[in-house]
């Protein structure tokens, strides 16, 4: 009895889960751009932006509260516009992410939601030198010591 139990239990801890969100990582005409790193040329700050959106899971699968990343990145690229920003840097996602044995668990104790939430932060940022079509420059990777390949 013990074996079982304990099969159950690992396989409901440990899992990667990846989700994906369209986000340009380039300005483009009328585009916002978001990069995980800070860039090379220069910007003035515009503040801090940080979007959370909280709900529950219903039957381990369905979303009212649109808790998705999809979700949340629209409202971020909102509030990107409103304060007039070109995009945003040190972007950072946290997203709560469940197991297909823990949403099956959800549906069949359908009477406890699995609570979910999305947040994103991030530094706006306007471009100084900011010319329409041409991208931000990223930063360069320093080089490497190995010898040639």
């Amino acid at each position: 009895m013990r074996i079982p139990v304990s099969l159950v239990l690992l396989g409901l801890t440990g899992c990667t889960a990846v989700n994906y969100a369209p986000v340009p990582s380039q300005r483009a005409q009328g585009q916002i751009f978001v990069n995980a790193e800070g860039l090379s040329e220069p910007y003035e700050s515009v503040g801090i932006v940080q979007v959370t959106r909280r709900g529950v899971l219903l039957f381990g699968w369905a979303d009212p509260a649109g808790t998705d990343l999809q979700a949340a990145v629209n409202e971020v690229e909102g509030q990107v516009r409103r304060a007039r920003a070109d995009g945003i840097i040190n972007a950072r996602v946290q997203q709560t992410n469940y197991t297909t044995a823990q949403r099956i668990l959800g549906l069949i104790f359908f009477f406890a939601p699995l609570p979910a939430e999305v947040t994103i932060t991030g530094e706006l940022v306007r471009l100084k030198s900011a010319q329409p079509g041409v991208p931000p420059a990223l930063p360069v990777a320093p080089p490497t010591t190995g010898g040639p390949l």
